[in-house]
């Protein structure tokens, strides 16, 4: 014990710690280390319309920089890189496509449930709200109404349904041309001259 605290003293205090081995800048046969000069990407396929975020791309690139990646493991790392994020743009579409549909379904159940327009109404509410939506609701109006699910909310075919229980009724107002007396216009600018 003597001795071994002897030749601390000689050898100093780390004599006993494992030797560290000096990193030098792997090189392989396969071109996977050694970095470039500049990263270029133009070798890695991207999917149609899309490009990369600038600023993403410089911390990729001083990520890169840091393992000395070539430009061959560059680009195998941003190939991935790609798909990943083409894979994830495709669950969040199928996500809020996933979300729309059960809004929809929403929709419809609180149709369906409706005091009013649902239950032993559901029939006659949407023929009658039909009459004023195929009247009045334009060909886009209708497609924005069909792609939103509005088209099955409670308060539009309420609405739709109204108007539509009105024109049945003849009850909606309109300008009959008809029974409107027939009058020039001097009479109606200068009525006090006949």
């Amino acid at each position: 014990m003597l001795n071994d605290e002897l030749q601390k003293v000689e050898l100093g205090e780390n004599a006993y710690a494992p030797k560290q081995e000096r990193l030098t800048t792997p090189v392989d046969d396969e071109g996977y280390f050694g970095k470039p000069e500049f990263y270029d990407y133009s070798g890695v396929k991207l999917p149609e319309n899309y490009c990369y975020d600038e600023n993403l791309l410089n911390e990729f690139n001083e990520l890169a920089a840091k393992y000395n990646l070539s430009q061959k493991s560059a680009n195998e790392l941003m190939s991935m890189a790609v798909k990943l994020s083409q894979l994830t743009g495709e669950n969040y579409s199928k996500t809020i496509a996933e979300q729309q549909r059960l809004k929809i379904e929403d929709y419809k159940r609180a149709l369906i449930n409706d005091r009013d327009l649902g239950g032993a109404n559901f029939e006659k509410t949407m023929r009658t709200a039909d009459i004023a939506y195929t009247q009045f609701a334009d060909n886009e109006v209708q497609s924005l109404l069909n792609e939103s699910g509005l088209n099955c909310h409670p308060s539009i075919v309420r609405m739709f349904y109204n108007i539509g229980k009105r024109m049945q009724n003849d009850a909606i107002y309109q300008v009959n041309a008809a029974a409107a007396p027939k009058e020039n216009r001097e009479d109606i600018l200068f009525p006090t001259m006949s």
